[in-house]
């Protein structure tokens, strides 16, 4: 019989409801928290080993059908191993517990076989093809948890498909993380990015000599990145001696220029031009971090029409945008910020090209709501 066949006939001959049964069973006895009297415990010992019993030919049956996968085979024989119906269990509360809760792990793995593509292999082809579609982009972390919701497989099944992907080189690792192929090298050159975009904006006094500069968890939304590529860019420039990284924080060490260099100013927005509704601007920038978190191709007259469209609109909003406070902080640094994304030049690589467009729609978004809606 092949693989294929075995899974089915496994799969048909579980019963559901006798599984979610012996699971309800299951969870009220390894989700006691109470201690039992000594009889309950060797009652609930007994049910628990009767419920193994019956379902540990059913496992034996699927490790069996997992022959070829090495992910799938050792997840199986754990499972077993754990919910031996001949384990040695000592009759305390603590150990009947342990054992239930292995128990229901293994009943738990069976109740999902029961669902399609649910193996390791077909967890691991529907990762590889969630990369390539986009729905898992590269350059963002693979956590389990959402990997399972994303293919709705269940999360043991996907933590080893992804460690046996990493094997065959299809993810990276780095440290205790996992990305896509091709995540660690767009993380090494986007840290670079990052540091020379951050030393524009503290040139052109968006972050000032001896400010704190914000967080890496908020430096990265302003960069449409995750921290990771933040705290290399940030150890770039502590490094070169433009930041000082303390325990308190990150602060801004550049030596004062002998003459202040003005703030640079955004496109000048033209009254001829026609001007941009919110409905509009808000959609361009969602189209803009859509683009850029997908990863997707797109065509060079379009990523080009978008950043100028981005511009125009940075230009119409700047100049709109009521003066703030000397004492408000956040809203100079937002416009500033926005100032400079809209002056700086557009790269030559693609990706780059989706990423500055997607941090100048991150500025505009952050600047819509200083601006007050005209009145209908």
């Amino acid at each position: 019989m092949t693989t294929a066949t075995t899974d089915h006939a496994t799969a048909q001959s579980l019963d559901p409801r006798q599984l979610r049964d012996d699971l309800l069973v299951l969870r009220r006895v390894s989700g006691n928290r109470m201690q039992a009297a000594p009889a309950c415990v060797a009652r609930n010992c007994d049910m628990v080993r009767l419920i193994a019993r019956h379902w540990a030919p059913f496992g034996h049956t699927r490790r069996a059908a997992a022959t070829g996968s090495a992910a799938e085979e050792q997840r199986w024989d754990i499972l077993l191993a754990r919910a031996d119906p001949e384990r040695s269990v000592e009759q305390c509360y603590a150990d009947v517990v342990a054992y239930a809760y292995a128990v229901r792990e293994f009943v738990q793995a069976l109740h999902e076989a029961i669902r399609p593509g649910t193996t390791v292999p077909e967890v691991a082809r529907s990762i590889t093809a969630a990369v390539a579609k986009g729905d898992l982009p590269v350059g963002f972390e693979l956590r389990v948890k959402q990997v399972a919701a994303v293919l709705r497989a269940p999360a043991e099944a996907v933590r080893a498909a992804m460690s046996s992907l990493v094997d065959s080189n299809r993810l990276e690792r780095r440290s205790r993380r996992i990305f896509p192929a091709g995540s660690l090298q767009m993380h090494d050159a986007l840290a670079t990015h990052i540091a020379d975009r951050l030393r524009a904006q503290i040139a052109t006094g968006v972050y000032a000599r001896g400010s704190r500069l914000p967080s890496a968890k908020f430096l990265a939304t302003t960069v449409c990145s995750d921290s990771a590529p933040v705290g290399r860019a940030l150890r770039i420039l502590d490094a070169e001696g433009t930041v000082h990284i303390g325990p308190r924080g990150t602060k801004v060490s550049q030596p004062a220029r002998p003459t202040p260099r003005p703030a640079p100013t955004a496109p000048h927005h033209d009254e001829k031009n026609p001007r941009f509704s919110r409905d509009t601007i808000v959609a361009t920038c969602r189209a803009a971090h859509e683009q850029w978190r997908r990863r997707g191709p797109a065509p060079a007259e379009v990523l080009h029409g978008r950043w100028q469209d981005l511009r125009s609109m940075a230009g119409q909003l700047l100049a709109a945008a009521p003066a703030p406070a000397p004492d408000v902080t956040q809203e100079l640094a937002s416009l500033a910020r926005a100032a400079e994304l809209a002056s700086a030049p557009l790269p030559d690589e693609p990706w780059l090209q989706q990423w500055h467009t997607a941090c100048l729609a991150k500025s505009i978004s952050d600047i819509l709501p200083l601006i007050p809606k005209e009145p209908r």
